[in-house]
């Protein structure tokens, strides 16, 4: 082969091979133009190169296929990892002590109610649980938050009024006791309460659910005890008459300042007000709704007064007034109130 026909032939072969390598071209422009970008090659159509030798012309086909997936990231490293599902869990429906309570070991939670439907036979009451944020409906036979021709429905609506008018901030509690709370059960959304099971007070107070738990876990547990007084003034200062449930007797109370003597007239007043009777000093007397000062008291004197002695009992630490609807059935959380 002379030298005329080689470099024929070599330009011949760089032709098949610029042809042939067209995939390669494109790979190499992707990669070269930076950023990300996907190209996919699919199968490339037959292609027939003549080449010609002298003295002879022989023919080659040459079929090439490449599908390949090509991502380029600059300057980045793409890790990928398999997806995994996991298996989904099914928790078991939570009981209402489970809901109430959660975690904590309190045996006892004062529930502040913000709705009540009286139906039939049962109350339907709308309640918010301050410890764990929670709102929940509630179902318990009426008669269970009734005493004689007042029930708790009566009781929200009065202290709503009341607030109303006198720009008061009054709550309306049920208190419920943990125990047998998991004997409850939900049906269309509502939690009905095996009444005869559980234990509970309801209750009237200015003071958020935080201070009611306070008062009453000291009344339990024995630092503090209830007094009852009426608007009556007593023959000192800050002091009014009133009934100890502890010793059965009539007493002299003095309070610590004169914000809580007027704090427990206004309680008074409310109590009348939910009543019907008005300027009534002593509504605790009519047995269906106490006025009860929670504190812790010692007895500071006795106080003579045309040949009788009453005991005078001094507030220490003042937990609070709270009206209290004396239960006509159902079992007292708080028995002394």
């Amino acid at each position: 082969m002379n030298r005329r026909d080689f470099l024929k032939n070599a330009i011949l072969t760089g032709i098949g091979v610029l042809i042939g390598g067209s995939v390669v071209g494109d790979l190499l422009v992707n990669k070269l133009s930076g950023g990300s970008k996907t190209t996919t090659v699919t199968e490339i159509p037959s292609e027939t190169v003549v080449i010609k030798v002298v003295p002879q012309t022989y023919t080659q086909t040459y079929t090439q296929t490449v599908t390949q997936t090509v991502t380029e990231y600059s300057n980045t490293t793409v890790t990928q990892t398999p997806t995994q599902t996991n298996p989904t869990t099914t928790q078991p429906p939570q009981s209402l002590e489970e809901i109430l309570f959660g975690d904590s070991d309190m045996s006892f939670i004062p529930l502040e109610v913000t709705g009540v439907q009286i139906g039939n036979s049962n109350a339907h009451i709308t309640v918010y649980d301050y410890v764990t944020n929670t709102q929940l409906q509630i179902e318990i036979p009426l008669q269970y938050v009734s005493n004689g021709n007042i029930n708790i429905g009566n009781l929200l609506s009065a202290v709503n009024r009341y607030n109303q008018n006198n720009g008061t901030n009054y709550k309306l509690y049920l208190v419920l006791g943990r125990a047998g709370l998991n004997q409850a059960i939900q049906q269309n959304g509502q939690w009905l309460l095996p009444a005869s099971q559980i234990y509970y007070n309801i209750l009237i107070s200015d003071r958020g659910g935080k201070d009611v738990y306070n008062a009453l876990q000291n009344l339990g547990n024995g630092s503090a005890t209830v007094v009852m007084p009426d608007s009556n003034q007593g023959p000192y200062s800050n002091s009014l008459w009133g009934w100890s449930n502890v010793n059965d007797e009539s007493i002299i109370i003095e309070y610590q300042n004169g914000q809580q003597v007027n704090s427990v007239t206004n309680y008074i007043n409310l109590a009348d007000y939910i009543l019907g009777t008005p300027n009534n000093s002593n509504p605790t007397s009519g047995g269906i709704l106490h006025v009860d000062t929670i504190a812790n008291t010692q007895q500071v004197g006795m106080y003579n007064s045309d040949g009788n002695q009453y005991s005078v009992y001094g507030v220490n630490n003042y937990y609070g007034t709270y009206i209290v609807l004396i239960q006509g059935q159902g079992n007292e959380l708080f028995s002394n109130l």
